[in-house]
């Protein structure tokens, strides 16, 4: 299969304040198909280490799983916005934590099936506190984990989100 790919047709569904749900008409090697994706601006992701052994981790509440989640610190890039810029600002604000050093680990699709969302993966080392400041509509409450515990909450389904497995994982590797 090649990754020729004709657009026939692009029509807006919807147009929101972050996201755009889309349908198109494509022609992928003779054979034609329709897609519905969420075109969105990319976002960041944090892993946060406090130390040798300790991740900083945020418990929020997500309307699409109907619940709150623990997660590591991630948020959406404004336009124009580096994602290392995005990272410094979304760490400071959801976890009252500012890095002095910040490392760029990896980027990856968060759900490439139906979205068009980049996610940039950053190390964050050197913490020191300067205090939390969400923005208005976000409540968050930032959470120190242990690794092992980290491991653990995956393992028995408490950490479920792609994004903070993709970074537990990675730090586990990195400090073995």
């Amino acid at each position: 299969m090649s990754d020729r790919v004709r657009l026939i047709r692009r029509v807006t569904l919807h147009r929101g304040a972050i996201i755009r749900l889309i349908r198109e008409t494509l022609e992928l090697d003779g054979c034609r198909m329709v897609r519905e994706t969420v075109q969105h601006p990319g976002a960041v992701v944090i892993l946060p280490m406090r130390d040798a052994s300790h991740l900083v981790f945020v418990r929020q509440y997500r309307r699409a799983a109907g619940r709150s989640l623990l997660e590591l610190p991630a948020g959406t890039l404004t336009a124009g916005e580096r994602p290392i810029a995005c990272a410094r600002r979304e760490l400071e604000e959801e976890t009252g934590w500012r890095a002095r050093r910040m490392r760029r680990l990896l980027r990856f699709y968060a759900a490439p099936g139906f979205s068009s969302e980049r996610m940039t993966l950053f190390l964050a080392q050197g913490l020191r506190w300067v205090g939390a400041r969400p923005d208005p509509d976000e409540f968050v409450q930032p959470v120190v984990l242990s690794l092992k515990t980290a491991l653990a909450k995956i393992a028995a389904g408490e950490i479920c989100d792609a994004k903070s497995i993709i970074g537990v994982l990675l730090a586990h590797r990195l400090l073995a």
